[in-house]
């Protein structure tokens, strides 16, 4: 494992601008894990990196791949915000920044107070989650505005309570999301997640301004479990509790084995939608690694 990680990083950080062969190297690496053969392992991933708010998914990721038991994983300076120091011969995780190679993290378990002051760890780092349920709603309607330079309409239907929303693709080569009106902000939110990563997963094609590839000879069991795990990944990294969760967990206990997945797809969709809700977005000029 650690040859092919040193494989993935030296084909990641290279100057050479071959986007496929970085997502194929991601792929090959998840591919041939021998923690990942079954849907289980893939949901208890999916966890981990909901553990890690600070990391990007993709980052989150990479963490795993090194340590799975890994719990606060933060960088030498921000340590010390917290009074606490890298202890000598500590082994570093290794993940990607932008404009820049690779930066070098460090567990807690690998850190000892300063000169025996006493903590100052926030709760936030400890228990990322704790209160759940409640999403601003600037965040959905910052990403429904951002979705909109990306030739993705957003909009509100009255539809049967069963029915959450949809996407489909429209004319003047734009994507529309249609979202039950009927609904409170957290489930609007999940449904837009939902249908963005139909999008973004390359489910429906391409359009002009995509970054994004087609991927739309998937079967619809594969969409369907890259989309619920992207829905995953966003909302609960926001504190919300969706039926992603659940419909990941029947999965897993009806299907021993993963469906055909790109978990690098799944990484990257999980980024850029939670890039979405923030002030200052900026559309994607192309595709490949995002970090």
């Amino acid at each position: 494992m650690a040859e092919q990680l040193s494989l993935f990083f030296k084909e990641t950080t290279s100057t050479i601008d071959n986007k496929e062969e970085k997502v194929k190297a991601l792929d090959e690496l998840f591919a041939q894990s021998a923690r990942y053969q079954n849907s289980a392992e893939f949901l208890a991933l999916l966890e981990f990196i909901n553990r890690f708010p600070g990391l990007s998914p993709y980052n989150a990721f990479l963490v795993n791949m090194q340590d799975s038991a890994a719990s606060i994983v933060l960088s030498p300076h921000r340590w010390k915000k917290y009074g606490r120091q890298v202890k000598p011969y500590a082994r570093p995780f290794i993940i990607l920044v932008p404009f820049g190679p690779v930066e070098f993290v460090y567990d807690i378990s690998d850190t000892e107070p300063i000169n025996g002051e006493e903590d100052n760890i926030p709760q936030e780092l400890t228990n990322p989650y704790e209160t759940k349920g409640y999403l601003d709603p600037s965040i959905f309607h910052t990403t429904c505005h951002n979705a909109d330079k990306e030739g993705i309409t957003c909009g509100d239907y009255k539809m049967q309570r069963a029915s959450a929303g949809y996407v489909m693709t429209q004319a003047q080569d734009r994507f529309l999301i249609n979202i039950n009106t009927e609904y409170e902000i957290n489930e609007k939110y999940s449904t837009l997640v939902h249908e963005l990563a139909h999008v973004y997963c390359g489910h429906l094609g391409r359009n002009k301004k995509s970054w994004w590839e087609s991927r739309k000879n998937l079967s619809n069991e594969s969409k369907e479990f890259e989309a619920e795990s992207v829905s995953f990944l966003v909302c609960k990294r926001h504190g919300l509790t969706t039926t992603s969760h659940q419909y990941l967990s029947d999965y897993v206990t009806k299907n021993a084995t993963l469906p055909a997945i790109s978990i690098e797809t799944i990484l990257t969709v999980s980024n850029h939608i939670e890039k979405m809700g923030l002030k200052g977005f900026k559309v994607k000029g192309g595709a490949g690694v995002k970090i």
